[in-house]
C-alpha cells in the first residue's frame, strides 16, 4: 500500500475500526508524507469519509475543544 497515493491512504483511513486505529493510520499516512499531505482535507474530511468511518465506532468527525 503506498500512503503517498491518495485511494490508498482512504482505503486505509476507511479501514479503521475504532478510535485509536483511525489515530494510528493517520500517523501512517502523515509518517509517509513528512506531515498531512496536499490531498488530506479533500480526500479524507471533504469526501464525508472521515464522517462516515467514525460513524462505524459510534463518532463524528467534527473537532472536539476541551478543558484539561
Amino acid at each position: 500500500m503506498n500512503l503517498q497515493n491518495a485511494d490508498d491512504a482512504a482505503a486505509l483511513m476507511a479501514s479503521s475500526k475504532s478510535e485509536a486505529e483511525w489515530n494510528t493510520n493517520c500517523d501512517k499516512v502523515k509518517a509517509a508524507n513528512n506531515g498531512y499531505p496536499a490531498w488530506w482535507y479533500a480526500t479524507i474530511v471533504m469526501s464525508g469519509l472521515s464522517a462516515r468511518t467514525a460513524a462505524k465506532f459510534g463518532q463524528t468527525d467534527t473537532i472536539k475543544i476541551s478543558r484539561i
